[in-house]
């Protein structure tokens, strides 16, 4: 058993070593913390895509978050745009002020789903006329919750012509205490990884890039389109195909913070993340050999994750559970530890390092390393999200103790869906003869 987790264990080591080094190279760009307010503002339309905001409440809360963040910062040359498939929303958004532009049911492109979507809105913005480099669009979700320091750190980005592209950290404090407390724990190790989508966005071409936090150039859109065929994934396509048009120095962080929800139950989780993984499978004949090299290296290691997972909850079980179930022997051993810590020396601790062999050294302090950066990734995550709620301390420490506990749980919960989305899309694949595989778009709860 030791030797198989052992072996998953290792799998982890390369995703540590970058995670850390990404976090010590991008933790001062992260979030903009030079935020100035100057007047030479460009037009942006901050569009939200959705399903429909008659059956999605939360989209209001992101117009009103919009409508309130640019008011304190006295920025006013912006509309606001709502996408969406649902007639009955021209009539829920009525006293909103927001532009509502429907899409139209005989709309036909080679996207599917909400891709779909936006490459309607993209030539209704053409005949529009504001498809113009002095247009800036921000692509946000149903729960996307803009502030005053992303307003800000949008401007900044514009104003200093850093790219025609570029993304931001997304934070997940809303409705944090109303989703289950595995989906909202496991959300933490987004924040985390978006360290990682600095690099992704400032080192392009990116593997990844959210389709939320999107600042692009209405004419840059205009020119790439969403006509991705059927893909879940549109946005990983989108920010690939920027780079390959635009070059380099075309990508960029913007460091501006969204606000969002995490899925509000297990099933919410497990969709989610499973269009993930089918969405970057369905992309991957599309990109170039080394492109397609260091997302199969991701891919990998994320469904090695739960194989990893699995054994780390094998061998805690196998572990721990005895002493579980000896209260009496641990309450002895507690009560008579200060008569032992005399023998207890840095001596006996040199001495049972001594009859440990250099390989078994060198594995077990690789381990070390790759744990705490594990178990580190939640922590970290998890005070980025509660940084921006309303949740007090005393309750904050609370989750942080309950995260470290349910790690190995937690671990379970996000890797399943790459392993299971994994084994799916091969099975389909070789069942039919599509090349590519058409899934249902699964819309979560908001």
């Amino acid at each position: 058993m030791i030797a198989v987790a052992t072996f998953f264990w290792l799998s982890y080591v390369p995703i540590a070593v970058i995670s850390v080094w990404r976090i010590l190279k991008n933790r001062k760009v992260f979030v903009e913390q030079d935020l100035r307010r100057i007047h030479n503002d460009p037009a942006i339309i901050f569009q939200i895509t959705t399903r429909s905001a008659t059956k999605t409440p939360v989209v209001k809360r992101g117009i009103l978050s919009v409508m309130n963040s640019a008011h304190n910062v006295n920025f006013y040359n912006y509309r606001i745009s709502v996408v969406t498939d649902d007639p009955e929303d021209a009539r829920t958004l009525s006293n909103e002020k927001c532009g509502v532009v429907m899409v139209d049911r005989d709309f036909h492109t080679n996207a599917i789903k909400k891709g779909r979507a936006l490459q309607y809105a993209v030539e209704h913005r053409r005949r529009a006329g504001t498809n113009t480099s002095k247009h800036w669009i921000f692509h946000m979700d149903d729960e996307s919750y803009v502030t005053s320091q992303t307003i800000l750190a949008l401007l900044k980005f514009i104003r200093e012509g850093r790219g025609v592209a570029s993304e931001g950290p997304i934070f997940y404090p809303l409705k944090f205490e109303s989703a289950n407390r595995l989906t909202a724990i496991a959300e933490s190790i987004r924040p985390f990884a978006c360290y990682d989508c600095v690099s992704q966005m400032t080192n392009p071409p990116p593997l990844h890039m959210h389709g939320s936090n999107l600042l692009i150039r209405s004419d840059i859109e205009d020119d790439i389109g969403w006509n991705f065929g059927p893909t879940l994934a549109e946005d990983q396509m989108f920010g690939f195909k920027v780079y390959e048009k635009y070059g380099r120095g075309a990508m960029g962080w913007h460091g501006g913070i969204l606000l969002e929800q995490p899925p509000l139950n297990l099933k919410d989780h497990f969709f989610q993340r499973r269009r993930w993984v089918l969405g970057t499978m369905q992309n991957f004949q599309k990109f170039p050999r080394l492109h397609r090299y260091k997302l199969m290296f991701k891919s990998v290691t994320y469904f090695l994750g739960f194989a990893s997972a699995v054994a780390s909850a094998a061998f805690a079980v196998h572990n721990y559970m005895p002493v579980l179930f000896s209260f009496p022997d641990l309450n002895y051993n507690i009560v008579s530890l200060p008569d032992k810590l005399p023998s207890l020396s840095f001596v006996s601790l040199a001495n049972s390092m001594a009859g440990i062999s250099p390989v078994e050294l060198g594995v077990g302090t690789i381990l070390l390393f790759t744990s705490l950066v594990w178990l580190s990734s939640y922590q970290v995550g998890l005070f980025l999200n509660l940084r921006y709620s309303k949740i007090g301390w005393a309750k904050r420490l609370m989750f942080h103790a309950q995260t470290l506990l349910l790690c190995p749980l937690i671990g379970l919960v996000e890797t399943f869906p790459a392993f299971w989305a994994t084994i799916e899309y091969v099975i389909k694949k070789q069942k039919t003869a599509e090349k590519v595989p058409v899934y249902d778009f699964y819309v979560i709860s908001k």
